[in-house]
């Protein structure tokens, strides 16, 4: 195992290694990527998602989600939106 780490490295691949793991850790750094793209659009959005995020008990967020796909490519999972919506995710901790 660490013989093919040392080769990889030689061969150059390491630095194609780095090169991945400091994507993730530069995209890693905004926190939630809901809270990020609800920020940035207008203001009677944002209020909509905040009116969503207080009565998500009461609304299908998946549905939610799927209307919304289909209509602009979200550049998040259903799994991230119905986090934070519903409250438990990263953000708002």
């Amino acid at each position: 195992m660490c013989d093919s780490l040392i080769a990889l490295h030689r061969d150059g691949l390491g630095a194609h290694m780095l090169d991945i793991i400091e994507k993730h850790l530069a995209d890693a750094s905004y926190g939630c990527v809901v809270e990020v793209w609800i920020g940035h659009l207008p203001e009677e959005e944002q209020a909509a998602f905040a009116r969503l995020k207080e009565h998500s008990g009461l609304v299908s967020i998946s549905q939610v989600f799927q209307e919304l796909d289909k209509e602009v490519k979200l550049p998040f999972k259903l799994t991230a939106f119905r986090s934070h919506l519903r409250g438990y995710c990263s953000c708002q901790k």
